[in-house]
């Protein structure tokens, strides 16, 4: 008699058995009329038994997507396909310029035509509540998520409702590990960015500054940042000020191992927001100014990603990318975003098809070619044909950067910590607070301690 544990495993066989088969026919794998692999071959392909082959073969007979024609075979349906399969597929709006995610659905849908996917753009604020609340009431089939959104779904254990995926030996390590908790991998790897500088070298041309631009400390690009400044036409250097993705760089590259190490980080990016001859303090309204100003001439350098590089797609101004200078290490901050499958989702087939093409080496290529992000399959992103747009010159730069990339999670705190010192930040870049007063506070967050209200 077979142990509990052996009919268990024989159990997932037929499951995945079944999983395999229907999602093959409901996202037009296996077309109307088509038959399957024999039996014997089946049970050879899933190490099962004869008997069990047969019972998943009645419940797809069952669900209505083969027929049984004996002495001949079990053939896909006609009917099989007849209504189609809708996703319900929730996005950060910023991957239709990023991704040319509207390009990709396209193309998916005309290879899946069993499938349409119907697009829900969401906003970043609230992005992550918003998803847990769809992920958590089964409106949402599949979902963007980046690693923040990740982070902050492992509260309660979130980043349960979704479905579990298979490792890619072909995607850059890193980014599954961004999105995997113990040891399993929650998010298909869609594409990802250092942190680096962006700058205009007719800027430097001008002020005849040797290129390419690679300074090594944070004081040789504000020294430079000050020679490119020209009163009332432009500033050398820029950077959102309040973004997650930027100001914590100072953080992670100087230890961040305790609160002074914090502090010290804190009290340099003040630094530079108070150097006048440099930095503009009063643009810092929302995460695209850096660009638009960039595209607009009116900063030579900004502290950017490749994705937010998009934007700067139809400028006609010219620019290229650089490492980060270093403050204590040359650590850089790591950006990727993915895409999800809903445990809850009612097409899980055609769910995981649409994640499985969109990280296929047909879509990552897509996205190398036409976009200036970074995709994840690694032979995508280390494609070097010929170019259908311009491209920096020095654009395979992160290939270097990928062993300093590092998590904000790095740094040692939360998303709810990292809000939480952002907030004593504020205040002391405001001149609202002394550098002692937000030291005491931060040392409270870190203790687990709401800071006191002074």
């Amino acid at each position: 008699m077979a142990s509990p544990q052996s009919r268990k495993t024989f159990r997932a066989r037929l499951d995945h058995m079944i999983t395999v088969l229907r999602g093959e026919i409901m996202t037009g794998k296996r077309q109307p009329g088509d038959f399957l692999p024999s039996e014997r071959e089946l049970s050879t392909l899933f190490h099962l038994s004869n008997k069990l082959v047969r019972s998943g073969l009645e419940q797809l007979v069952t669900e209505g997507l083969i027929v049984k024609i004996p002495r001949v075979g079990n053939q896909v349906s006609e009917t099989a396909r007849n209504g189609k399969v809708t996703i319900r597929f929730g996005y950060h709006r910023s991957l239709e310029q990023e991704a040319d995610l509207i390009g990709l659905l396209e193309q998916f849908m005309k290879a899946h035509p069993s499938i349409y996917v119907h697009p829900i753009p969401i906003d970043f604020q609230n992005y992550t509540d918003m998803v847990r609340e769809y992920l958590d009431s089964g409106m949402l089939d599949a979902v963007t998520v980046n690693i923040q959104n990740f982070d902050q779904l492992k509260i309660g254990r979130n980043h349960e409702l979704l479905q579990p995926q298979r490792p890619n030996p072909d995607i850059y390590p890193v980014l599954e590990q961004a999105f995997a908790e113990q040891e399993r991998i929650y998010v298909r790897p869609l594409l990802f960015s250092p942190l680096v500088l962006c700058y205009n070298p007719n800027h430097f041309r001008e002020k005849k500054i040797p290129l390419p631009f690679q300074p090594c400390g944070w004081d040789e690009l504000l020294h430079c940042a000050s020679q490119l400044s020209i009163e009332n036409e432009r500033f050398g250097f820029y950077s959102f000020l309040l973004s997650n993705n930027r100001w914590p760089i100072f953080l992670l590259q100087n230890g961040a191992s305790s609160v002074e190490r914090m502090v010290e980080g804190i009290t340099f990016w003040r630094d530079i927001l108070y150097n006048h001859q440099v930095f503009p303090t009063y643009l810092s309204g929302n995460g695209a100014d850096a660009e638009e100003l960039f595209a607009d001439g009116k900063v030579s350098i900004i502290m950017t990603s490749y994705l937010a590089l998009n934007a700067l797609k139809a400028s006609k101004i010219p620019f290229d990318v650089a490492p980060l200078p270093a403050f204590g290490g040359r650590e850089t901050l790591l950006m990727a975003i993915g895409v999800g499958i809903s445990r809850k989702s009612q097409a899980l087939p055609a769910a995981q098809a649409l994640a499985d093409f969109l990280s296929s080496e047909h879509a990552q290529l897509h996205i190398r070619k036409t976009t200036l992000s970074i995709p994840a399959l690694a032979g995508a992103a280390e494609w070097a044909g010929q170019e259908e747009m311009y491209r920096p010159p020095h654009y395979q730069i992160f290939r270097e950067l990928l062993p300093y990339c590092r998590l904000y999670t790095d740094i040692g705190l939360n998303a709810e910590e990292m809000n939480l010192v952002l907030k004593e930040a504020r205040l002391f870049w405001s001149r609202l607070q002394t550098k002692d007063t937000m030291r005491k506070r931060i040392a409270e967050i870190l203790t687990g301690k709401t800071p006191q209200t002074q």
